[in-house]
């Protein structure tokens, strides 16, 4: 005796169906690269200027930091501290509370932290020195410290080249 098992067949399904493909096919999918490139386009120059925003606000917020502390310097010993080297805190003057570390790390717009003391310059000012940043950048510094104009008021680029913060002439 021979069993026979007999196929049993859809009547409904079609001769020519093929299973059903699963996942995306290759325009699908390079439309979403698409999207996502316009995307990061777009969104890439907003997040720069944040950033540099970012930089300038905080560069802005430690030269005043700074200002306040060689104010009180002043009030103490009756001058602004002596112009010293490029990165290095005054010590020829007690009141200064600026944190070393603070001082000697490289702005956040390039270039080091300078002093220039009324003793070698025609004003006493917190200067930048070296920096790497460009002068527009150092334009909208201006704007959030002064008036946007870097050849007068409180913050300027000095005749040495150097964009500088100037607490007295």
């Amino acid at each position: 005796m021979k069993l026979i098992l007999a196929r049993r067949e859809d009547p409904n399904a079609s001769v020519t169906s093929k299973p059903l493909a699963k996942g995306f096919t290759l325009i699908e999918l390079m439309i979403v690269v698409a999207i996502i490139g316009l995307l990061a386009a777009i969104a890439l120059p907003t997040y720069s200027n944040f950033v540099l925003r970012s930089k300038l606000t905080e560069t802005a917020v430690q030269l005043g930091a700074f200002a306040r502390d060689f104010n009180t310097s002043k009030q103490i010993n009756g001058k602004y501290p002596d112009d010293v080297s490029v990165g290095v805190i005054p010590t020829n003057s007690s009141g200064l509370t600026i944190d070393k570390t603070q001082w000697e790390t490289p702005t956040l717009l390039g270039g080091n932290w300078n002093w220039e003391g009324a003793n070698n310059h025609s004003y006493a000012g917190i200067s930048i020195d070296g920096s790497t940043a460009e002068e527009e950048d150092f334009m909208q510094l201006d704007t959030i410290i002064d008036n946007g104009d870097l050849s007068s008021g409180k913050f300027r680029k000095t005749p040495n080249g150097r964009y500088t913060f100037i607490l007295e002439e």
